[in-house]
């Protein structure tokens, strides 16, 4: 017990020495010390900005409580979480921001209530609601709560009260993490509402290529267990913390990441002759000779290459092909004729990640999106007249994808207005002119 209590009174103030022998001899003696972890947790709680500066077993004993997964202790942690934000910040400081949801995750008791309690509560930081949305998405990863119980969750937020804009950006994120796909339109509600930063998580259509995105470790929120020592050994609090990279090698890791980057978008794919009894590249399933050998030049071509096409649908959500069970894909919820539309759409208008030294020129951009777009035009007529779809709002909800169809074709209109080879432009005029009518009619 005397080396409990020196490990214990070893932490209770600042110092800039890691303190691992400490922790070792802390978690070899877990039970014991438990009770005292909790009191420095309950005295920071009941002082909050009163506490000494410099006394830090509270921090501590976050962590290790957490690696103790401490359960019975969470509703105090969730009182510490609740906290006002100035007073987080000088208790917790980065671990606010870092940490607190893989705490809170690791002492989970079962009671959710009080995690949705501290996300409505106007009382909490943005930022501490938005970790404990990312708790609740790892809770349902690990099969609670239900499905529906969630995306009700959800949904509240969506069509709730206003909350802080950070908080919108995190349930963007949960959702598709979770690949909710019956919810792509409270997303695409969140986008029309302006609640989301779109420098922070992009546009619309790439929280779609993440509804259909599966990476190893993408599908976690919180880790599944931490190990304090581990955590915090590299912060720059300890003197002897990973030292920084100087300047020099800095710049040549970031000069060589440029290269890299540049060589990346540069590259020419090896062009490969297809035999004529080898699959169709197109992805039918039928020998080549059988189906793209003898068809005419695809309109495409003209504005770029079939390498250059895959090389800028590479984020484009895979193809089933028998698939993986569990996981979801464009072929559950849309026809083959939609998603060629789509893919046509994507490489018109889906923001290319070009270095800015190669920037292209407005008229070859404007040239690319007219070329697709005006062969996504062409499908959607036919589409559209096949399954006798009148209105923009129809089309969407059976068919759109990554675009909404008014706001491609208002592109497609624009650009048309400046040139039209196929002289198409009255065409995509009337077509939505009689859309609208309907969608009015329907009013």
């Amino acid at each position: 017990m005397e080396a409990l209590q020196n490990a214990l009174e070893a932490i209770t103030w600042r110092s800039t020495k890691f303190p691992g022998e400490e922790f070792k001899v802390i978690c070899a003696n877990k039970t014991e010390a438990i009770p005292c972890l909790r009191s420095a947790i309950e005295k920071a709680v009941a002082e909050g900005e009163n506490l000494e500066e410099n006394y830090r077993l509270h921090f501590y004993a976050m962590y290790l409580l957490a690696e103790f997964q401490d359960r019975e202790f969470f509703p105090k942690m969730m009182e510490l979480a609740s906290l006002p934000e100035k007073t987080l910040d000088y208790l917790m400081g980065d671990a606010m921001t870092e940490s607190l949801p893989h705490i809170l995750y690791n002492m989970y008791n079962g009671e959710i209530q009080l995690i949705k309690d501290a996300i409505y509560s106007p009382e909490v930081y943005d930022f501490v609601k938005s970790g404990l949305l990312r708790v609740m998405g790892q809770l349902y990863l690990d099969g609670q709560p239900g499905k529906e119980e969630w995306q009700e969750f959800l949904r509240g937020i969506v069509y709730g009260e206003t909350l802080g804009d950070y908080m919108y950006n995190t349930l963007a994120d949960v959702i598709c993490k979770c690949h909710f796909v019956e919810m792509l339109p409270e997303i695409r509600r969140l986008y029309e509402d302006d609640r989301i930063d779109r420098k922070a998580i992009g546009g619309y259509d790439e929280n779609v290529d993440e509804m259909f995105t599966y990476r190893e470790g993408r599908e976690r929120f919180c880790r599944q267990t931490i190990n304090a020592a581990e955590t915090l050994r590299g912060w720059a609090m300890f003197e002897d913390s990973a030292k920084e990279i100087d300047d020099e090698k800095w710049a040549q890791n970031f000069t060589r990441m440029l290269k890299e980057f540049d060589r990346e978008y540069t590259k020419a794919e090896p062009k490969r002759k297809i035999g004529r009894n080898d699959p169709c590249p197109c992805g039918s399933g039928k020998k080549y000779k059988q189906c793209c050998l003898n068809k005419p030049k695809n309109p495409e071509d003209l504005a770029e290459s079939e390498q250059e096409r895959a090389k800028w649908l590479k984020d484009y959500p895979p193809a089933k092909k028998g698939g993986e069970e569990g996981r979801v894909y464009l072929e559950d919820y849309y026809s083959r004729e939609s998603m060629e539309i789509d893919r046509l759409l994507y490489l018109a208008l889906a923001h290319r990640a070009i270095p800015i030294w190669r920037r292209e020129e407005k008229t070859v951009i404007e040239r690319r999106q007219r070329i697709y777009l005006t062969a996504a035009f062409e499908k959607f007529r036919v589409l559209t007249e096949k399954e006798n779809i009148g209105s923009f709002q129809e089309y969407d909800k059976a068919c759109s994808i990554h675009y909404y169809c008014e706001e491609w074709l208002e592109i497609l209109q624009e650009l048309l207005q400046k040139e039209d080879e196929k002289g198409i432009l009255e065409d995509v005029r009337r077509i939505c002119g009689k859309m609208k009518q309907a969608a009015q009619a329907a009013l």
